[in-house]
């Protein structure tokens, strides 16, 4: 399998006296395939390792290749771009417009593709019904559950066939019921062909991924594939 993602010796420290390292020296690949959970306490540095893998910030050293791609080094408009086409984020917050139908929240994440509203529209109906969302195209958030939110926020992120799918605590604001529902999402899709990250601090929720990677005081201290 071909690397989608690969983190090389990144370092994050930001400046104080002494500087405050977050990253030592991160090794990582995702393949392409990989259903992942990045797993650590909260200071452990795993948010920051999100920002990393998705280019939302830039490491202290090293390298972020995204399809064989150095992306560190890139202006800030040819990184906009990378993350728009190439990576789709999933966050704990939905940030979804409560003003817009399901659809048209979904329907968002095509708007820096050059794609025109009409296969906008008919593409974001096609990720709703991927994720079992497909008789709630008309409802604006208000009137969906949070799991329905989240996956709402799912389809949008699985819009324009990204390389690869962050989700950064998905679960983190639902209940243990909706959780199990959005793991099992994520599971399917992952079978559909998906690559998918997730980072959360439940270990339980991490265990049952096909791959766990522990990170705790900015280094990775495990990395295997699980029986589940």
């Amino acid at each position: 399998m071909a690397a989608v993602l690969e983190l090389r010796q990144i370092t994050k420290a930001y400046p104080g006296s002494p500087p405050i390292e977050v990253l030592k020296g991160i090794d990582l690949a995702i393949d392409e395939g990989d259903l992942v959970a990045v797993v650590g306490p909260s200071g452990s540095g795993k948010s920051t390792l999100l920002n990393m893998m998705g280019a939302l910030d830039r490491p202290s050293t090293g390298e972020v290749l995204i399809d064989g791609t150095v992306v560190n080094g890139l202006g800030d408009a040819a990184l906009s771009g990378v993350r728009g086409r190439r990576l789709g984020f999933v966050f704990q917050q939905f940030h979804l417009l409560p003003g817009l139908s399901a659809t048209e929240n979904v329907a968002t994440g095509l708007l820096y593709h050059g794609t025109s509203a009409r296969k906008r529209k008919q593409q974001a109906k096609e990720a709703l019904e991927r994720v079992g969302l497909g008789h709630r195209l008309d409802q604006k958030p208000g009137k969906l559950s949070g799991g329905e939110r989240q996956r709402v926020a799912i389809a949008r992120a699985l819009l324009g066939d990204p390389a690869i799918v962050l989700a950064d605590e998905p679960t983190g604001n639902l209940d243990s019921q909706i959780t199990e529902e959005i793991v099992e999402l994520f599971l399917d899709l992952n079978e559909q062909g998906s690559t998918i990250v997730m980072i959360t601090h439940d270990r339980e929720l991490a265990r049952s991924m096909p791959r766990v990677v522990e990170i705790l005081d900015g280094e990775i201290r495990l990395d295997e594939t699980t029986t589940s």
